[in-house]
């Protein structure tokens, strides 16, 4: 069962995208900001991350910058979360291993980029 690590500085945004994933039987793991991730992250080893842009000291892109940089979770699937989808290049999130949707979610359209994430794998 992979797991999945979901990083989210709203508790209603990590308690809905948690109810979708463990209805689709993924385990989960959850981080209140971008430094907690980071410690889930080398801690419990998460098969993708599931994360929120916009949140107060460290954001998504910093996590992002941190995770590109680290050898070991340099290849680290990574769905990004966003209000601000105009501001991100599929073309660039695709080299990176990243993919993104939009908030609100379509969960249709979240469970099909989580599976294709996981696909390609690390």
């Amino acid at each position: 069962m992979p797991k999945i690590l979901i990083v989210d500085d709203d508790p209603a945004s990590i308690k809905l995208v948690n109810g979708i994933l463990m209805n689709n039987g993924f385990e989960t793991v959850s981080a209140v900001d971008g430094l907690d991730a980071l410690v889930k992250i080398k801690n419990d080893k998460p098969d993708l991350v599931v994360l929120d842009i916009m949140m107060p000291e460290i954001n998504g892109y910093d996590v992002c910058y941190q995770l590109r940089f680290n050898n070991e979770f340099e290849k680290l699937p990574i769905l990004l979360l966003t209000k601000r989808e105009q501001e991100l290049d599929a073309r660039i999130t695709e080299r990176v291993n990243m993919e993104y949707v939009p908030k609100p979610l379509d969960t249709a359209d979240f469970l099909r980029k989580i599976n294709k994430l996981l696909s390609k794998g690390r």
